[in-house]
């Protein structure tokens, strides 16, 4: 399948199910259920939920088994843009050409907004997830967004804007954590789900990671930040090259059934936006 068709199947899929997983907005209080789908629902890509439909799919899995660690995973993600815009952090007003929710809702809510998102992406999983593999999925996805992984990033990335300058070693801790690591996690989530073995979580994480990175240094590029900064565009585009050459060489092994991954890939690192 082409790559076009596949995100847009599976972005369907992901958004009927996040509709499903939300709580409606006139459930008591409806400010907080109205902001928390106001945060998800607002037109995003999905990519993290399609990486790990992808990643499972390619190891033999079946999308029902990844769909709810799926949406899990999109829920953290929200939670972590709607924290991210607020005036202590970024101080963004706008997300996707709409209104930031502290823009919107105001700060409190906004706080309590991204908190519900969080708490709520542990209850979809609770609810939806394989026994046998929940204690696992938890290890592994709280390593990956706690103090020693995307929060971590975003530590850094706070300590960084604060002080006003930065060395390639610290923006790379922020790229691998901060973005990277929830990258990572969906495709080591969906080759759980898959029931695909270490071997296979192996090397399906060093795909991830490869992914992650790349992903904030072509963000960098666009924004002209972070890599950007201390590099020329030219050399921040062939790290990103590399790292994309060393994802797609670690799942050529599947085959055919890499087809998607290898897409996916490419499109990291040729996206405009």
């Amino acid at each position: 399948m082409k790559l076009d068709a596949y995100l847009k199947a599976q972005q369907k899929r992901v958004d009927r199910a996040l509709d499903r997983h939300l709580p409606e907005p006139k459930t008591h209080p409806a400010v907080i259920h109205e902001a928390m789908r106001y945060a998800v629902l607002n037109g995003g890509k999905r990519f993290r939920p399609i990486l790990a439909i992808a990643c499972a799919e390619a190891l033999g899995g079946r999308v029902r088994d990844a769909l709810p660690i799926a949406c899990a995973l999109e829920l953290i993600h929200s939670y972590s843009l709607v924290h991210d815009d607020l005036p202590s952090m970024d101080n963004d007003a706008f997300r996707r050409g709409k209104p930031a929710v502290h823009k919107k809702y105001g700060e409190a809510f906004a706080v309590l907004t991204g908190d519900a998102l969080l708490t709520h992406a542990f209850h979809i999983l609770a609810q939806g997830a394989n026994a046998k593999i929940l204690p696992y999925i938890l290890s592994e996805l709280t390593h990956a967004v706690g103090s020693k992984g995307m929060i971590g990033g975003q530590a850094m990335d706070k300590q960084i804007s604060l002080a006003k300058q930065f060395d390639l070693a610290e923006i790379s801790y922020v790229n691998i954590h901060k973005t990277g690591q929830l990258i990572r996690m969906s495709c080591v989530a969906g080759a759980i789900s898959a029931g695909a073995g270490k071997k296979w979580e192996r090397e399906i994480a060093l795909y991830g990671e490869c992914l992650g990175f790349s992903y904030q240094i072509v963000d960098d590029i666009m924004d002209g930040d972070g890599f950007a900064k201390i590099m020329s565009r030219h050399e921040a585009r062939e790290e990103a090259r590399l790292l994309i050459e060393k994802a797609k060489r670690s799942v050529k092994p599947l085959g055919a059934r890499a087809g998607i991954l290898t897409q996916l890939a490419d499109f990291v690192l040729n996206r405009k936006e």
